[in-house]
């Protein structure tokens, strides 16, 4: 008699004896036509070909991106958009309320130089509407429809004895005044 013992690429356990049925004539000899025990049936562990592996890589999703997502995607761009190019708008058309109380502000701690009269912090879009991958000063320029050093100009035109300056931190821009 012989064992079949551990086979096949899932170590299916040994089925129990094969083979010729003979054995020794005794009281426990087994009928006729008996081949032998046999044990549990198909594979012991979980087949590990069907789990990506660095042997057969990831799998694919079976699209590169479909015309909903890419619609969903522009359109919370453009919404993302219009809100900021709405915050940045104070600048171009309501100055005088947006600055007036920061300037009295400034002037009530003594008129240090380099005083922030006004924050908005802004985060670009990983890829703007129109396409172009823009940086925070990037992405302000594109809200404002102008420059900031033009903004800046245009500001200088409406005070008297202040120097205005801008900076960016982080995602943050910042309106600067000082003395002239």
């Amino acid at each position: 008699m012989t064992s079949t013992g551990f086979t096949g690429p899932d170590m299916t356990p040994p089925t129990g004896y094969t083979g010729p049925t003979w054995m020794p004539p005794n009281l426990l000899m087994p009928p006729v036509g008996f081949t032998g025990l046999t044990g549990p049936t198909g594979p012991m562990f979980p087949d590990m070909s069907l789990f990506p592996s660095a042997a057969t890589g990831t799998v694919e999703p079976p699209h590169i991106a479909t015309l909903e997502e890419l619609m969903a995607s522009h359109g919370a761009v453009v919404t993302k958009e219009a809100a900021d190019k709405q915050t940045l708008s104070v600048l171009k058309t309501n100055l005088r309320d947006t600055l007036r109380p920061s300037l009295f502000q400034w002037a009530a701690i003594g008129f240090p130089d380099i005083y922030i009269v006004q924050t908005f912090t802004i985060v670009p879009p990983p890829v703007c509407s129109d396409g172009v991958t823009r940086d925070t000063f990037g992405y302000v320029n594109y809200c404002l429809d102008i420059g900031l050093a033009e903004l800046i100009t245009e500001i200088q035109t409406k005070v008297v004895g202040m120097q205005f300056s801008h900076s960016i931190l982080g995602n943050t821009l910042r309106l600067h005044v000082s003395t002239a």
